[in-house]
């Protein structure tokens, strides 16, 4: 018993008529009639009373209509899945992002979701050293990072999504803030450092800003994640250096960005992809991608 015995059966047992039945399946009548005559030997069992005047179905045959219309329904519906998995309708993709990279990855995920409702999406956000450890692993689809976390070599390929800058953020009251930037006045502050082991790049990249400005910060507290820098600023327990893509973070409404000026404070963020891949959701998704930053 196969699919195309089942579709023959189905369209004699919807019409009872076997010439009707034939005509739908685009046969003939013989070889209509031969079809479901091998069907009844493989089944053991009469699905056709047969009559000069009349088709009906027997018992057996109503039970195997509603089972054969089932099957038929689910491989059509089979059929369709896989379709539209080869043509990347359908199907999974994953993302790696780091918090900073939330702006372009909306707006890939904007226009991706919408195109292709059907591809189920997982985001996973790290901190700095977990997505460069990522990358490293090549553990999902995508990552939207800082350039430097790309690993070297020939493995991957990127593009650039936008820049940002770092900026120094102090807490709401402070007679700083309103004042045009001056490294040598923040010498005495109290200074909030982001952990080097949590974000070895933010980390380099703070570290480089202050030794080309000959500013040594006074640290007198460490965290692994941007929003508890935020809250201790906007408790006024120091000042700190962040990246200004934080701006909409939480806490980020009690503290004040002051961007810092030059080259060497801008950070250029990437949506990066493994060379080789085969899921064909990720191509689609590449497809969005070069039409959004290219």
């Amino acid at each position: 018993m196969d699919i195309t015995q089942l579709k023959y059966f189905v369209a004699v047992a919807n019409t009872l008529s076997f010439s009707e039945g034939a005509r739908r399946c685009g046969i003939s009548q013989p070889s209509m009639s031969h079809s479901i005559s091998e069907l009844e030997k493989q089944l053991e069992t009469t699905l056709f009373n047969r009559s000069r005047k009349s088709v009906e179905l027997t018992d057996t045959g109503k039970q195997l209509k509603l089972r054969a219309e089932e099957i038929l329904e689910l491989a059509e519906k089979a059929k369709l899945e896989i379709r539209q998995l080869d043509q990347g309708r359908t199907g999974s993709l994953s993302i790696c992002a780091i918090t900073t990279s939330s702006a372009p990855l909306s707006k890939c995920l904007s226009v991706f979701s919408s195109r292709y409702p059907d591809i189920i999406t997982d985001i996973s956000f790290t901190s700095g050293r977990n997505q460069t450890q990522a990358m490293i692993e090549q553990n999902h689809d995508f990552y939207f990072a800082v350039k430097e976390m790309v690993p070297q070599g020939d493995t991957f390929d990127y593009l650039v999504s936008n820049t940002d800058h770092l900026c120094v953020v102090f807490p709401p009251d402070h007679p700083l803030a309103d004042r045009p930037l001056d490294f040598g006045m923040l010498q005495d502050e109290r200074f909030i450092s982001i952990s080097e082991l949590d974000g070895p790049v933010l980390s380099r990249e703070i570290d480089h800003v202050c030794r080309t400005r000959g500013y040594h910060p006074n640290v007198v507290c460490q965290y692994d994640r941007a929003e508890a820098v935020l809250l201790s600023v906007s408790a006024g327990i120091g000042i700190s250096i962040i990246p200004e893509a934080l701006k909409g973070a939480s806490y980020s409404e009690n503290v004040r960005f002051v961007r810092i000026p030059g080259k060497d404070a801008e950070r250029t963020y990437v949506i990066a992809w493994p060379q080789k891949s085969a899921n064909r959701a990720a191509a689609k998704f590449l497809e969005v991608v070069k039409e959004l930053y290219t």
